[in-house]
């Protein structure tokens, strides 16, 4: 259709109404583009979506109508919106990423010649302090913490297990299938389908614990049809929102002191194996270059001092 082809049905409509359409269908192109083309997964299409529809949303207020009339001017009041909305730098260089993708994709696919992110760049990062690590102690604490009197506990228990043992992504757990677990060679295949498919491994303890769960638990929970490994009460598919939740009330539960999250358990689990001497290359493989920059002052250490700095943790 090219870049002057929003849908003809539209031109009788009036024109406030056809340049909103027009920029939501051209977003609604790029996202088909990304899930046919490029294998994102669920929840990156939903992240990138979320951030082009608010600033589509931003610029629709300010009076623009299409894509193609945005300017850097246009984009930088955004960003001085979302500064003072209180938005991170980090949140704020998120979005960027996502509209300079999106033009990218403009340009190549739908004509358009002139790409205004090109003269926006990245707001400036401030210095973080390395992230908050749990010793293997405080893991042990958490994994004890589920009541195994109930099946809940017990399925908390399995997936508490599987985070903590694997340094997965909160996301790729809760996209977990059965038929992703190969318990008998102890590995998992993360992100099904996708251009990132990848078999990591898995210890013992997962092993048992989600054979545990599958044989005696998940009966017990699930919907008929429901193909994900970890389901809530109801019996669907476990939410990266379920899983925080909970993660919460077992960290309290468990008398741990800190600022839990899931990512907490990624991190730990990438410092337990540079204490024991795996190749930051391996780390890189398992946690994606952004996320190896957070651990980055602990890959500057010796083992020795590593050692020090995880036991004061």
């Amino acid at each position: 259709e090219g870049w002057h082809g929003c849908s003809k049905k539209l031109a009788a409509a009036p024109a406030q109404e056809r340049t909103v359409v027009c920029m939501e269908e051209l977003v609604d192109k790029y996202v088909a583009f990304l899930k046919g083309s490029q294998g994102r997964s669920a929840n990156t299409l939903m992240s990138y979506r979320r951030d082009l529809d608010q600033a589509a949303a931003f610029l629709q207020a300010q009076g623009v109508g299409e894509w193609s009339a945005v300017d850097q001017y246009q984009l930088l009041a955004l960003i001085a919106e979302q500064k003072r909305r209180g938005r991170s730098p980090a949140t704020i260089n998120r979005q960027l990423s996502a509209l300079r993708q999106f033009y990218r994709y403009l340009v190549r696919h739908q004509q358009l010649r002139f790409n205004p992110m090109e003269l926006v760049d990245n707001q400036q990062l401030t210095e973080k302090l390395p992230p908050e690590i749990l010793t293997e102690p405080e893991i042990k604490q958490l994994l004890a913490a589920p009541d195994q009197a109930h099946a809940l506990g017990k399925r908390d228990r399995a997936l508490l297990a599987v985070l903590a043992t694997t340094g997965m992504r909160v996301s790729e757990l809760v996209d977990l299938l059965v038929t992703d677990l190969h318990l008998d060679i102890k590995m998992i295949r993360l992100g099904s389908g996708g251009r990132r498919e990848r078999l990591v491994p898995i210890s013992d303890q997962a092993v048992q614990e989600l054979k545990h769960y599958l044989s005696a638990v998940r009966p017990l929970l699930v919907a008929e049809g429901e193909q994900a490994v970890f389901v809530n009460a109801h019996g669907h598919q476990l939410t990266r929102q379920g899983v925080w939740k909970n993660l919460r009330t077992l960290v309290r539960q468990a008398g741990i002191e800190k600022a839990v999250t899931p990512r907490t358990l990624r991190y730990s689990f990438a410092v337990h194996l540079l204490r024991s001497g795996a190749d930051g290359r391996l780390i890189q493989e398992m946690l994606g270059y952004s996320e190896l920059r957070a651990i980055k002052p602990y890959l500057k250490m010796t083992v020795q001092e590593l050692s020090a700095d995880y036991r004061q943790h």
